[in-house]
């Protein structure tokens, strides 16, 4: 038992406020290059450098003196705009918080033209209420499947000797399996791979995100090929999530598990309609969107006896996702991925305790909820605004 039940009946949401804060994330702007000679463009993503952003963090107040506390993103889409936020207080205030299902649905209906699950933030603050008033993580909540989860590492650079260099240092920090996000030309890619296997040998695992690649359907095709013979553990978005058919014949020709749908992942409905008709072999989720979904899908992913795989650190500053990787049966990664400063981010603000692996594995607070251990004062200081 990790802490007190303190679930009192009749339990109502009294208000919900918006703390906002600038500190060092994803860049707000996205540029793209033209590459290739083919007369029809192509284009691949371009990060500028970041700089301060907003980045929100909701905090939701019961009339039983329970809160419910996480940022409305991770690293990314770390904002609700003022339609959002005021749609989430109409409909929710004076609502039971521990009906997550009453108000997922309620939600749901008022969201025709707003983006899908947009409140995916809130719904994590749920479940921290509900952990809280239980007196069980949220781990244990969602299935308490392990006390610890692997964690693959994310390299970088901008050639395959810097990328060889950082997986070097990912697995002196003691990382087992580490993945790439090569954008170089197809063929250049599958060179780097032989590299790549040749250096670490046989015991390393190894994935391959085409997300910076921008294969067509053919080039993806034989890269996936060369990764089977290079023993990967998967191939993730290896063209546009939006082709259906074309990612189910690279599903129905390819050995190697093809893990996708990232950029669906805002739309759980569209995630699961892919995932049952074989578009995508393992399903990408993110708990920005709200551990409600992910619960789902995770349900949906284990009946076609297939996994969910979270996408990056997760909100609450990697918290959310050990969580999630934790509970849940069919979850078997926790990815660590940019920003690589993300704890100190988070203790930047007032949390005590964000998401730190060792030796290449994390775990989730014991305490109830989410577990977050927040210095308020430092919280407040650093705080811009409250809307």
């Amino acid at each position: 038992m990790a802490g007190l039940l303190v679930r009192v009946d009749g339990m109502k949401i009294e208000s919900i406020e918006i703390s906002v804060f600038e500190l060092p994330m994803y860049p707000s702007v996205t540029r793209v290059v033209e590459f290739g000679s083919s007369s029809t463009p192509r284009w691949k993503q371009a990060f500028p450098p970041g700089g301060d952003v907003p980045v929100q963090v909701i905090k939701v107040l019961t009339d039983q003196g329970i809160e419910g506390v996480c940022t409305v993103g991770d690293w990314r889409y770390a904002e609700l705009n003022w339609q959002q936020i005021a749609t989430l207080r109409e409909l929710a205030v004076g609502e039971d918080p521990l009906d997550r299902n009453r108000l997922w649905s309620k939600l749901s209906a008022a969201s025709r033209f707003l983006n899908p699950v947009w409140w995916g933030g809130f719904d994590n603050c749920l479940w921290d209420i509900a952990g809280k008033a239980e007196g069980l993580p949220v781990a244990e909540m969602l299935g308490g499947a392990r006390k610890s989860a692997t964690a693959y590492y994310n390299t970088a650079g901008g050639t395959v000797e810097e990328l060889i260099r950082d997986g070097e240092r990912g697995i002196e920090a003691g990382y087992s399996t580490l993945k790439d996000h090569l954008a170089f030309l197809y063929e250049d890619n599958i060179d780097a791979f032989e590299s790549f296997r040749n250096h670490f040998g046989p015991d390393v695992g190894l994935m391959h995100d085409a997300a910076l690649a921008s294969y067509n359907y053919d080039e993806a095709l034989v890269v996936g090929r060369a990764l089977e013979a290079t023993d990967f553990i998967w191939f993730e978005e290896p063209i546009d999530d939006r082709l259906h058919d074309q990612n189910k014949q690279l599903c129905d020709l390819l050995d190697i598990p093809i893990a996708g749908a990232e950029t669906l992942m805002h739309d759980p409905a569209l995630g699961e309609l892919w995932l049952k008709d074989g578009a995508v072999d393992v399903l990408r989720v993110h708990a920005r969107h709200g551990t409600t979904a992910v619960q789902r899908l995770a349900a949906t992913a284990a009946d076609l006896g297939t996994n969910v795989e979270p996408n990056a650190y997760g909100p609450l500053f990697g918290l959310v996702h050990a969580h999630v990787v934790c509970g849940i049966q069919n979850v078997d990664w926790f990815e660590i991925a940019p920003p690589p400063n993300g704890a100190a981010m988070g203790e930047a603000i007032g949390l005590m305790n964000p998401v730190v692996p060792v030796n290449g594995a994390v775990t989730y607070p014991a305490a109830p909820g989410w577990g977050t251990e927040w210095d308020w004062k430092q919280f407040e200081k650093k705080r811009v605004a409250i809307l």
